[in-house]
């Protein structure tokens, strides 16, 4: 048998080993030069909160997988938009990233001014954690569970007031979405971030509260507020026995339950992307990060890749335009 091959195969043989060699070598870009200096994850909101200390969690994890330190910069304001504008301007190479709530991408483009588009500047690398609401009430209120309180708000509409931790986010749809689910009316009180609404709260300024778990749930255990539903479909394991909105009849709520998440600057390679994500399934898996869930209220992260995280991005942020445009809410509406 003759082992002469003629033109054509020398070509299709270099050809093969030049793209064998080029998927080996976006694979080592991958894996041995990235990261090749510190990488930045901006937290768009106060430092202390849910948000922030998820983000240091995942910083800590990914800089035990990478040869350079994983730091975490507080920019908050204007309900995360300073934060999430900062990395959708930075230079797309993952050394600049942001963790923030999905509702960034998905509710915030339908409620506030903002002056990007995070469906076109940022990509989505990973989930983080799962985060559902609490509706926290103040204990003087004369019902002590949501179906009583329901009931005496129908008697006085427009009696109660309940606070969010800002204008046109999660936290101000989940009493809208309570409002149209339960055919109540409430007065709106927003503020710049959840801590000044928790103290609201428990200072009887206003009587109802939707947040995270942390750091309502602390004061529910000193008796300073009552929690009365939780948004996940199942009851959240960190408090059994707080009911959920579907159990209670007002399943529509159910909408608020969000995530955190992990995005990078459009036009990020797509082989660091990969890698990133699964940095973050790895930290995701391991004893240190599932050990601070617990303390926060959140659930672990569903393992989806980059393409899958951002179609559910795109999905909600439909969702999202369609229920404000049928509530009629505008910007800067209360």
């Amino acid at each position: 048998m003759s082992t002469a091959i003629t033109r054509r195969d020398a070509h299709k043989l270099l050809l093969g080993t030049a793209m064998t060699a080029a998927t080996a070598g976006s694979a080592l870009r991958a894996q041995g030069t990235y990261p090749s200096r510190t990488v930045q994850i901006v937290v768009p909101y106060p430092a202390g909160g849910t948000t922030d200390v998820v983000a240091r969690a995942l910083a800590m994890g990914l800089g035990k997988l990478s040869s350079f330190p994983v730091i975490v910069e507080n920019r908050p304001g204007a309900s995360s938009t300073i934060g999430a504008g900062v990395v959708a301007r930075a230079q797309p190479d993952g050394h600049t990233l942001l963790v923030t709530t999905g509702s960034t991408a998905t509710l915030l483009p339908h409620t506030l001014a903002m002056n990007f588009d995070p469906l076109k500047t940022l990509t989505a690398v990973a989930e983080v954690s799962r985060t559902p609401l609490f509706l926290y009430a103040n204990p003087e209120l004369p019902a002590k569970d949501l179906k009583g309180l329901v009931g005496w708000m129908k008697a006085n509409p427009g009696r109660i007031s309940y606070g969010s931790y800002g204008q046109g986010t999660a936290g101000h749809f989940g009493g809208v979405l309570l409002e149209r689910a339960a055919g109540v009316q409430m007065l709106h009180v927003p503020f710049q971030g959840g801590a000044p609404a928790l103290q609201a709260l428990v200072g009887g300024h206003v009587q109802l509260l939707v947040d995270a778990y942390q750091p309502g749930m602390e004061q529910v255990k000193t008796g300073k507020v009552l929690a009365l539903a939780v948004s996940s479909p199942e009851r959240s394991p960190y408090a059994p026995a707080v009911p959920t909105f579907r159990e209670l009849g007002f399943q529509e709520v159910e909408f608020i339950s969000g995530f955190f998440g992990l995005f990078a600057p459009s036009g990020t390679p797509r082989d660091v992307v990969e890698r990133l994500n699964a940095m973050v399934s790895e930290v995701a898996r391991s004893a240190d990060f599932q050990s601070a869930l617990p303390r926060l209220g959140v659930l672990p992260p569903r393992p989806l890749k980059s393409p899958e995280l951002q179609a559910s991005i795109q999905r909600d942020n439909a969702a999202w335009a369609k229920l404000v445009k049928d509530i009629g809410y505008r910007r800067g509406d209360g």
